[in-house]
């Protein structure tokens, strides 16, 4: 790993676990309505197959808790087999201490990989020219992913499992609309760019509150984080509920509709088809196609250029097949619905971006968001560029 993990400690499933411990665990049942709303995302977005090999990354907080209590339910029930490991990241702040997690996960006999990482700490150093970071909750939550991929990989894990529910969903919608000026949300399934994980997010139709019911209800033991670098962002996140809050005041099917409508954007490609329409339109006024900034003197390597040439692109089976004469019959035979499909996938193809947009020409040559939402440093350091987070 290329993060300079202090310490990490796994512990394995106990063979000889009393009946009464597994029996105390399988006392919390999640309420109904998040079952069927997990049990229906599932379905829409095939999150779960035979054999798979999840990790649950457990901040401790509400979701992340009533997440691993659903997919234990889920894992006695459905005739579907797979596996459940949980990671926790240890930032090791003093206001934020997740070990009393470490008997919680081990009385269901789940093996549990606690990661302690130093991660203020090398924030002091891990910015521009050596100096502090910018923005220490965006490179906090980087060095969490990019930890939990790195743990997932070692484990031989295939999916890592999030915990971001329907008002994330709709806040982060709001969010990129407001201060990207594009169409994106968090992704319901997708793979991310190394190609051997896939995120799955099963609460995508939960509300929040009824995370927060529960919690309280079953009497989870929730870790408060209080992190003062945390309170010291801009918390334009919580604008942004407020906002919403006041709007469901009014209608009372707010989240509903705005449920239906992310839905497209919830697509693993829907960021890439959405940015070429937004490029092929904005080309048309430009007397000179955009190159990007000049003179800034920043490798723009994990960032692929938007005015890609058809020659550049990766070659796709079917784009080859077309120039045969086979091809045009198979192409001529095809159904409606297996032709759109083929261009949305050679659309994603021309344009693929994961993550936040680079910011369109004309700006005013910061690269920072204001609000302190979206990271500005570079991946690496065996981590994660930090568009990725954004999907």
């Amino acid at each position: 790993s290329g993060a300079k993990v202090i310490e990490s400690m796994e512990t394995e499933p106990v063979e000889g676990k009393s009946k009464k411990s597994i029996k105390k665990g399988g006392k919390v049942k999640p309420p109904p309505k998040m079952m069927r709303n997990i049990t229906q995302a599932m379905v829409q977005w095939d999150m779960i197959q035979e054999g798979d090999r999840l990790l649950l990354g457990l901040s401790g907080g509400k979701d992340s808790l009533s997440l691993l209590h659903c997919l234990l339910e889920f894992q006695r029930k459905l005739p579907t087999k797979f596996e459940i490991e949980v990671c926790t990241i240890d930032p090791m702040t003093p206001s934020f201490d997740p070990s009393p997690l470490i008997p919680y996960v081990e009385s269901f006999g789940l093996k549990y990989h606690y990661i302690r990482d130093d991660i203020v700490e090398r924030a002091n150093s891990a910015g521009k020219d050596g100096k502090t970071v910018s923005s220490l909750c965006a490179f906090c939550a980087r060095m969490k992913r990019g930890n939990l991929y790195n743990c997932a990989r070692k484990n031989n894990c295939n999916k890592l499992v999030l915990a971001q529910h329907l008002d994330d969903c709709a806040e982060s919608f709001l969010m990129s609309v407001m201060h990207n000026g594009f169409v994106r949300t968090m992704k319901a399934n997708y793979r991310i760019n190394a190609g051997d994980i896939s995120v799955i997010r099963p609460l995508v139709y939960c509300r929040e509150s009824l995370m927060t019911e529960f919690a309280k209800e079953a009497n989870l033991p929730v870790i408060n984080e209080n992190c003062p670098a945390c309170f010291e962002e801009p918390k334009e996140r919580a604008r942004v509920k407020k906002l919403l809050s006041r709007e469901e005041t009014l209608y009372p099917n707010l989240y509903d509709h705005i449920r239906r409508a992310l839905i497209p954007i919830m697509h693993d490609d829907s960021t890439a088809i959405l940015r070429s329409y937004l490029e092929e339109t904005v080309a048309k006024s430009r007397k000179v196609p955009y190159q990007g900034r000049k003179g800034k003197g920043k490798s723009n390597n994990d960032c692929p250029s938007e005015e890609k040439k058809e020659s550049e692109l990766p070659s796709h089976p079917v784009a080859e097949e077309s120039a045969s004469p086979s091809a045009s019959i198979s192409l001529a035979s095809a159904t409606e619905e297996q032709l759109v499909a083929e261009l949305a996938r050679r659309r994603a193809a021309k344009f693929a971006l994961s993550g936040a947009m680079k910011r369109l020409p004309g700006g005013d040559g910061d690269d920072d968001d204001p609000t302190g939402q979206v990271c500005s440093l570079l991946g690496g350091n065996g981590t994660i560029p930090c568009r990725e987070l954004m999907e």
